[in-house]
């Protein structure tokens, strides 16, 4: 989430309104509140068998990924993507198209994207996709015919905030009073901006098989949008298989809803990897994040918050996780920088995590946070992190590869959670959590990583539920089962670059 706001829709120059979106920082305002305010691929090397799509999402096999992320020489015609989509609309393969302004997908409209289409940003007008509340966006593209949405500016010279983002909306649980929350800074006499409800299936369409780059324009100082916002969205629409990269705030996150999702990659972005608010409750396995060493941020990998307040505020955010890589800047950069920041009376399960070159593995924040742990009342949520491999810490004050002492008057050193001892915690062998770098991990290279261990890290990992979404068969920790398991470099819809 943005460092300074949440999920937020700025007034544009696009006649009525427009739209922006952004995420949450260690010390920043979530996205919206209650009662109407708050809330081209490169080259591709020998593509390997993809994972499957679908519910469970089985890890891929072995290939080669493409390179950077320009687009090649093309004689495509370019087709402006402007304003409201109101009925049946189809972006086609045989067109590009430069997305100009907020482009609305009205509630009761459906947009659909074919294989292999490009959908390029325009900077000029802060382009971003907002597929309402009731509207859907059929977005199904395959490992070699990708959908992609960059920017329009000429490879080499594409940066992070060349355009908007995609910002989707749906009618499941959210924890705002009253149950639904409104994008900030729209007028209330705009429709379409509004998410939640009561509905945990509702279904907002299909995104699989997208890239998304050079995301996150700013709107203002300190407000940027999201590469992929999630607001509200139900278990009813299938994710999968998106790469968010080069992005200016967050890669995901996800405000409220059920939405599952599995393979899931964020690279070089400016903020949080995968972030979770407002009662966020879904389910999500196979992911992976390598943060820019180059960037001076406080980028978490895990960020989540059940809201602004840190209230008790139903339903309290609580998202499973399974099987997850995640590499941090292997710097010690300016600031904090944390595997995993859960605050603000925040709740979650995860599980089989591989942790690597943050300058911390964990921070437990607020005295709401750590009961989540020590005694969550009852038929509440806990907080647990199982099975996991807590890696090497780039700051020498990081106590057992886990956090800071927190025995200091100041960040990063403040007693922030009452005293809540989160080295004892997940160093309880009840935990089944390893301390040591795994062989044959190079996670860090921006080009051609390799996140596969040399042999599967089976050693204490649960196996995922059986319960049609996850993955049951993945009992190892990480994303990657061993050295040959390359789903996340294989295909053409994956570009690895360091710009």
């Amino acid at each position: 989430m943005s460092r300074v706001n949440g999920l937020v829709f700025l007034t544009l120059v696009l006649g009525a309104s427009a739209l922006g979106a952004t995420a949450c920082s260690d010390d920043g305002n979530l996205g919206g509140t209650s009662s109407g305010t708050g809330g081209t691929s490169g080259t591709s090397g020998t593509s390997g068998t993809s994972g499957t799509s679908g519910t469970s999402g089985t890890s891929g096999t072995s290939g080669t990924g493409g390179t950077s992320g320009t687009s090649g020489t093309t004689t495509k015609p370019t087709e402006d993507f402007t304003g409201d989509v109101t009925g049946a609309k189809t972006l086609s393969a045989a067109k590009d198209y430069l997305m100009k302004g907020l482009v609305r997908v009205k509630a009761g409209a459906t947009l659909t994207i074919e294989k292999g289409t490009t959908i390029k940003g325009d900077s000029a007008s802060k382009a971003i996709l907002l597929v309402e509340a009731g509207a859907k966006i059929i977005a199904e593209g395959t490992a070699d015919e990708p959908i992609v949405f960059t920017s329009q500016a000429a490879p080499g010279v594409r940066r992070a905030g060349d355009w908007g983002g995609i910002v989707i909306l749906g009618n499941a649980p959210v924890n705002y009073p009253g149950g639904k929350g409104n994008i900030e800074g729209i007028l209330t006499t705009v429709t379409g901006t509004q998410y939640g409800g009561t509905d945990p299936n509702d279904d907002s369409g299909v995104l699989r098989y997208i890239r998304v780059e050079y995301a996150g324009v700013v709107l203002s100082p300190d407000n940027e949008v999201n590469g992929l916002t999630f607001g509200g969205v139900g278990r009813g629409t299938k994710v999968d298989h998106i790469q968010v990269r080069m992005a200016l705030d967050d890669c995901f996150e996800f405000f409220g809803g059920t939405v599952d999702a599995h393979h899931l990659i964020c690279q070089y972005n400016q903020d949080d990897g995968f972030d979770t608010d407002n009662g966020y409750s879904g389910r999500l396995q196979f992911l992976v994040l390598q943060q820019d060493p180059a960037h001076a941020g406080e980028d978490n990998g895990f960020e989540s918050d059940n809201d602004a307040q840190g209230s008790a505020n139903l339903p309290l955010t609580n998202p499973t996780v399974f099987n997850a890589t995640m590499c941090g800047k292997h710097a010690d950069p300016t600031g904090a920088q944390f595997g995993a920041l859960i605050r603000r009376n925040a709740r979650g399960s995860y599980n089989n995590v591989l942790f690597q070159g943050f300058e911390a593995n964990l921070d437990v924040r607020d005295p709401s946070t750590a009961i989540a742990v020590t005694g969550p009342g009852s038929g509440e949520p806990a907080l647990t992190f199982k099975a996991s491999v807590f890696g090497s810490v780039m700051n020498a004050g990081v106590l057992e590869n886990v956090s800071y002492a927190e025995t200091g008057a100041a960040a990063p050193d403040k007693n922030n959670d009452n005293g809540f001892d989160e080295v004892a915690w997940v160093h309880n062998a009840i935990n089944a959590n390893l301390f040591a770098d795994p062989a044959g991990v190079d996670c860090f290279n921006a080009k051609t990583p390799a996140f596969g261990p040399t042999s599967s890290l089976t050693t204490g990992a649960i196996a995922p539920p059986n319960d049609g979404f996850f993955d049951a068969t993945a009992t190892y920790i990480g994303a990657f089962k061993d050295a040959n398991d390359k789903w996340a470099t294989t295909g053409k819809w994956v570009s690895w670059d360091s710009q």
